[in-house]
Parts: C-alpha cells; structure tokens; sequence
C-alpha cells in the first residue's frame, strides 16, 4: 500500500505542475488605419483592439468563478472621462469610446471598469480571443469630427485585478490573485480629400451681338479637408484664343472669359489655390462674353469646361 501511495501522490504532483497557470500584462496596440478626413466625419470607425492582459493554464472546467477586472485609469489626452486621440501638429482631438463588444452596446469611460467572468477555467480562457490572444475591447470613433490630415495617438492605461481557481494538487481549486497594468497605443491616419459638392451651368442667355451678352455669376461648391492646400483648374473643351476662351456652334466660335472673384482671368493654365475647411466652399466667380470680337453668326454656342482639383 505504501508503495501504490507514493506512486500515486508523485503522479498528481507532477500533473499540478504543468496544469498551473500565471497571469501577465504587456504593452498592446491598435492602429485605426487609413481613413479619409470625410469617412472620419460621416462613418464612426470600429476596431478591436487587445488590452495586453492573458492567462494561461488548465483547460479543466471546474465549478468555481472565474474574474478578471480591468479598470480604465487614463486617457493620455482626455477631456474629462472621455478618451482621445491628438495630433501635436495640428492641435486637434479625435474622440471616440471605448465599448465591451463590436456593436459598441456597452461603453465604458475612463474611471470605468469591465469584468470578465467566467464558472469555469476553460470559459475563462476563451475569453482571450483578441488577435494578440489577450483579453479584448473595442474603440469606436465619434462621427462628425472635421480634422486636418495627420497622425492622431493616444494611450490607454489599464489597471487589473484578478481571481482565478487553477487546478492544483489532487484537482483541488487554487485560487490565485493579483494585480497587473498594461497599456494600449492607439492610432489613426487621417488623410486628406476632396469633393466637388456642385459645379452648375452657366447661362450666358440671348443676345444680338457680342457687345450685348450682360456678365453673369455663379459658384462652384468644393470640400476639402480642413486645412489641406488645394487648386482648382478650369479646362475648355474649346481651343483658346489667346487669353479667350470659346464657345462653338459647329462652325463658328465665341469668346468668352472666366473670371476669379478677385477679378483675375481664370484660364486653363491659371488655377485657383485655396484652403480646405473641412466643409463646403462656395468659390465664387463670373463670366464674361468679348464684346470686342467680330460679330457671329445667329445660333447656340457652347463649351465644357472640366472642374478638376489638386490637393
């Protein structure tokens, strides 16, 4: 009997030991990726991200609960309780949350804590299931933020306490408890972009003679990223004359010119440089037949002038 005892006890011993488990904090990351300035504004971005927390140990289950807290003590570049990302090139914030799932149904800010919990070992650790293997959250961005293009960062600060029952010796439950940190860079890539929101026709209407045809405005509506250097170019369809631009019937042809607000002749080789505001800009300008060229025969002229712009 003593011997079958003896046997039996080193063979237990020996299972406790591979079946013990540690819990352990790292440094983790996420990246937003590239995102255009106006899918940042319209479309709230979501990314899982790892908290750099992991366990490892018995795939036993076991009747026991199983907890592990992480306490969200900082945003590097919050406003109150809620985190945010900061370019220190632009002085300008991204917002956005911190959720317990994908749909963002649950928030957390910081101060906040998430439990994760679990009546068995092997429920527990199917719980780390983030990319990096630990423990997983999810950031979402707040839709509506007009920011220039850039790099935007933050750093989360996670506070952990835990109390997990690995298999111990004779399949006895032992508890173990600790506290740990980790912390989540986060990032986003802001780009720049552009629209063309409206570029409307432009009407001269009837007239006689050159001399008789009246100026007329209109306005482009361009958006462009806050801050971003943009040009726009007006290109005929027409060949010029001159400085002239024209309009044609099939036969015959019509100077016209168009002009920048500041009255400058906007031909196709003078484009117009501007500053993006993240919204719509009206860009002003007029129009304005020759009145000094030769008479043309009676019929409908035109031209198609392609809007295009540079950033």
């Amino acid at each position: 009997m003593k011997r079958v005892l003896v046997a039996l006890i080193v063979l237990l011993s020996g299972w406790s030991g591979s079946l013990w488990a540690a819990c352990t904090a790292s440094s983790s990351s996420t990246d937003f990726g590239s995102v255009s300035s106006f899918t940042l504004a319209s479309t709230a971005q979501v990314v899982e991200t790892g908290t750099g927390f992991t366990c490892s140990g018995s795939a036993l289950s076991l009747l026991s609960t199983n907890t592990v807290t992480g306490a969200i003590s900082s945003s590097a570049n919050a406003s109150g309780t809620s985190p945010q990302a900061y370019n220190s090139s632009t002085g300008s914030y991204i917002p956005y949350t911190i959720c317990g799932d994908s749909a963002c149904s649950t928030t957390y800010s910081i101060g906040s804590s998430k439990t994760w919990s679990s009546t068995s070992l092997l429920g527990l650790l199917g719980l780390f299931n983030a990319s990096d293997g630990s423990l997983p959250l999810y950031l979402k961005s707040t839709a509506g933020v007009n920011v220039p293009a850039g790099t935007y960062t933050d750093t989360i600060t996670l506070n952990w306490s835990y109390s997990i029952c690995f298999v111990g010796v004779l399949g006895i439950c032992a508890y173990t408890t600790g506290t740990a940190t980790s912390t989540i860079q986060i990032q986003f890539e802001v780009t720049n972009d552009c629209a063309i929101d409206s570029a409307p026709d432009l009407d001269f209407g009837s007239a006689s003679l050159p001399a008789s045809f009246s100026s007329v405005s209109s306005a482009l509506a361009i958006r462009c990223t806050l801050n971003a250097a943009y040009s726009v170019n007006l290109a005929s369809s027409n060949a010029t004359s001159g400085d002239w631009r024209q309009m044609s019937n099939g036969s015959s042809l019509l100077q016209y010119q168009l002009y920048q607000a500041d009255g400058t002749a906007w031909t196709p080789s003078n484009d117009l440089s501007e500053t993006g505001t993240g919204v719509a800009q009206s860009i002003n300008y007029s129009a304005k037949v020759n009145p000094d060229q030769t008479n043309q025969p009676a019929g409908s002229y035109s031209d198609t002038v392609t809007v295009t712009v540079t950033y």
